[in-house]
């Protein structure tokens, strides 16, 4: 870290320091720290993330999104439970989320439908971090853009790696059972 960054960091920090403990900007950008999209940004590129970011409170049963919805934003839970669920000709439910957790991230890189919904399980309050705004961010912040991408990108190959094994286990098994 520069000499010029790790002053400017310091410098917010002390800011930071000075509001309570409580605050519910430093307790956001804590929050982000947490979160593996932004876990490589420094303090002043959480705060400008979290500048950018919008908070939603959900109540029970409430829908986030719906599959087949455009996809616009990137979700992370501050608190709550979310369930992804597909509906084929029943209910099948894929994932139950909880604080710390993020989905969406597809919406990020581009406008293809949801391939799930998404409902609230219990009171949830959500992050929504839109691809307009993080688009918007290339533009005055393209290195804090650019690490969000990465991350992504990165988040992005591990799954289809992860996939791809599924579907190489799964035929292997098909394959074997037919001998």
């Amino acid at each position: 870290m520069s000499a010029r960054k790790f002053a400017a960091d310091k410098l917010l920090w002390e800011t930071l320091g000075r509001w309570k403990r409580s605050s519910p900007e430093l307790d956001r950008i804590q929050f982000l720290k947490t979160v593996p999209f932004f876990d490589r940004l420094s303090n002043r590129q959480l705060k400008t993330v979290s500048d950018i970011m919008f908070e939603r409170n959900y109540d029970i049963d409430e829908s986030i999104f719906e599959e087949g919805q455009p996809g616009a934003a990137l979700f992370l839970i501050l608190d709550g439970k979310i369930a992804i669920e597909i509906f084929r000709e029943t209910s099948t439910r894929l994932a139950v989320l909880e604080r710390g957790a993020f989905f969406g991230e597809m919406a990020l890189l581009d406008d293809t439908p949801r391939s799930a919904n998404a409902r609230a399980l219990e009171p949830t309050r959500t992050l929504a971090l839109y691809r307009n705004d993080l688009n918007g961010l290339m533009d005055r912040h393209a290195r804090t853009a650019c690490q969000i991408y990465r991350s992504l990108a990165s988040m992005i190959g591990d799954r289809l790696r992860s996939t791809n094994e599924l579907v190489q286990m799964k035929i292997s098994a098909d394959t074997a059972r037919l001998e």
